[in-house]
């Protein structure tokens, strides 16, 4: 990656572009096969991984998830995906869906930047507390109690990832 090129965001996408699910699928596979915790694995059907994209920018144009995104040269290279909560005794939370950044630029601080801003979103929504549920394995307790994030709970060996490759799931929690 040069050091000329531009990147620019955090920004927030309130009315999704036709090219966003391609933009999104292509991220998460990026991710994916890099060995992000992201939800699916390098064997999956990308179809899947489309199919997850187009119920996050549905949920987006659906006023029920807000997205913060990051690019490099009309490439999608970072986002960050906010639920608030639907129910009337969770109107005050919120859950941090996914946080994923291009490979090509993890450790640069940009994961960190989406964090933050989606954190700002949800105070800006007036959200009170949030939540996010991460994979085992990956360096991401680290990096989430690092950023002020509770554990709040753990499923041992509940995420396969491949055959004798069990990962715990990890809920974290913080307030806003």
């Amino acid at each position: 990656m040069g050091e000329d090129v531009f990147i620019t965001g955090p920004h927030r996408v309130d009315t999704p572009h036709p090219g966003l699910v391609d933009g999104l699928a292509d991220l998460w596979g990026r991710v994916t096969v890099a060995g992000g915790g992201v939800g699916f694995t390098p064997a999956d059907p990308v179809e899947e991984v489309r199919e997850a994209a187009q119920s996050v920018v549905d949920d987006v144009a659906g006023k029920r998830a807000h997205l913060l995104t990051i690019g490099r040269e009309h490439v999608l290279v970072g986002v960050a995906v906010l639920v608030p909560g639907s129910y009337p005794v969770r109107r005050h939370t919120g859950e941090l869906l996914l946080l994923m950044v291009d490979p090509d630029l993890q450790g640069q601080g940009w994961g960190r930047k989406l964090h933050d801003a989606a954190v700002a979103h949800a105070q800006a929504l007036g959200l009170e507390k949030l939540e996010l549920v991460a994979r085992g394995g990956h360096d991401l307790e680290r990096f989430y109690t690092g950023l002020g994030w509770t554990v709040s709970g753990r499923w041992e060996r509940s995420v396969r990832v491949a055959d004798g490759d069990d990962r715990d799931r990890i809920w974290f929690t913080r307030d806003v």
